[in-house]
């Protein structure tokens, strides 16, 4: 009778602890949810702000210490240390340095995040997709510890392998395709709605032969 009234409290203890933890996950997910709209519904408003040249939306970032360069070559100058354009993520060391010398003249080994173009193949959709990921960081969004980044890129060039991987570092992997993912999905969906406002505008103004904005 002993050892079954010490299951049963065991067992209940057990049904509790999960019951704990099952409601700090929902906690912990319904706080996640509310950042992630916060972020996509302010970047919005600053893509919606500076419709007519995105690239002033990087005078916000610039105040928190992120600024965009663009130049020619950028794509070239950047594979030499194995780097894409776009948003980057402070640097350290040998690529810090590079980074230093070819933007700013100065040599440095460290620099904050920034945000590098080629100046020949910079776009509407690079400035948004690049600025949202930058913003998602900024916003403390989870996915973008150095670790879990550096296994991001690595899952893209087939060097990963995910069975050699613990369980957080997988859930944090997650994370970092859910913010990349939210980032093409924010940009599919705000030029899109931009196209088609375009559109009923030239309709408009087509119709009418002319039109006030």
């Amino acid at each position: 009778m002993l050892s079954k009234k010490y299951n049963l409290k065991s067992a209940n203890s057990n049904m509790s602890k999960n019951h704990i933890a099952s409601g700090a996950s929902l906690t912990l997910d319904s706080e996640l949810s509310k950042n992630k709209q916060k972020v996509y519904d302010e970047v919005y408003e600053l893509a919606k702000k500076n419709i007519d040249n995105f690239l002033n939306i990087f005078e916000f970032s610039k105040e928190k210490g992120a600024n965009c360069y663009i130049f020619k070559n950028a794509e070239k100058l950047l594979k030499f240390i194995g780097e894409d354009t776009g948003l980057m993520f402070q640097q350290k060391g040998f690529k810090a340095l590079y980074l230093n010398l070819i933007i700013s003249k100065k040599p440095s080994f460290s620099t904050p995040a920034m945000f590098v173009f080629d100046e020949e193949k910079i776009s509407p959709y690079s400035i948004l997709y690049n600025f949202y990921k930058w913003y998602a960081y900024d916003s403390n969004l989870p996915g973008f510890d150095k670790e879990t980044l550096s296994e991001f890129k690595n899952i893209y060039e087939y060097e990963t392998n995910l069975d050699k991987l613990t369980y957080e570092q997988i859930i944090n992997l997650k994370h970092a395709i859910q913010r990349d993912k939210e980032a093409m999905d924010f940009v599919l969906k705000f030029m899109k709605e931009l196209e088609g406002s375009k559109k009923a505008f030239d309709i408009i103004k087509n119709e009418n032969g002319g039109a006030n904005v």
